[in-house]
């Protein structure tokens, strides 16, 4: 079966969105999410169902890593694509973490750029030394119990998430993910880039949004 779609330009996976005990793949939701996130629309505004997100995820949970890593491959060869970001919709739950980064990883050592945001702690600490990736966690807050690295910190009021660098001497929000970026940051960062269109081909390019260079 085909896994992958269109998202940002890149080839994107959708999950069923929501909490394990409703069908869906998002075990770390919180409530402010249940009601905020974007994601619940994607059923209506993208073109992927509810059925067919469950069918991929049946497939995930049910596949062998080794032959997901050759259905993406094949699927981004075919899309012409070396960019693939993962949860366009949904989460990893904490029973398939280990299977989940054993397949980024490999894609990794094949030089595929990855990208995505998760509630999986797990997960993105086990993904955080990969060397061609950048998986983000996705936080309610930003305080001082956050350890050092990449966060996405969900922009609700305008449909978009704020991208954050937390290192040691200093937190920064450096980019940001969405096109409802465009009315409230250009004034702030004094020019259009590509994190404000949802391109995740241009961002990469241009080492902004979730590329952005550490300082």
């Amino acid at each position: 079966m085909k896994v992958l779609y269109p998202y940002a330009k890149v080839m994107g996976l959708f999950f069923p969105v929501g909490k394990l005990r409703d069908g869906g793949s998002c075990e770390f939701i919180t409530e402010k999410c249940c009601v905020e996130c974007f994601a619940c629309s994607l059923d209506t505004d993208m073109g992927i169902e509810s059925e067919l997100k469950k069918q991929i995820y049946e497939y995930f949970a049910k596949t062998s890593p080794s032959r997901v890593v050759r259905q993406i491959l094949k699927e981004l060869k075919e899309a012409k694509c070396e960019i693939f970001t993962w949860f366009a919709s949904g989460d990893c739950p904490s029973k398939l973490t280990n299977k989940f980064y054993t397949i980024i990883k490999k894609l990794d050592t094949e030089g595929v750029i990855q990208t995505g945001f998760t509630r999986n702690n797990d997960l993105w600490k086990k993904c955080s030394g990969l060397s061609k990736s950048r998986i983000l966690l996705t936080v309610e807050s930003v305080d001082d119990q956050l350890v050092p690295g990449w966060y996405s910190l969900p922009n609700y009021k305008i449909g978009a998430i704020d991208i954050v660098e937390v290192r040691l001497e200093k937190v920064r929000v450096s980019a940001g993910c969405g096109g409802g970026y465009y009315e409230d940051h250009i004034k702030a960062i004094g020019k259009d880039t590509s994190h404000l269109k949802l391109d995740c081909q241009s961002c990469y390019r241009q080492k902004t949004g979730c590329f952005i260079d550490s300082l």
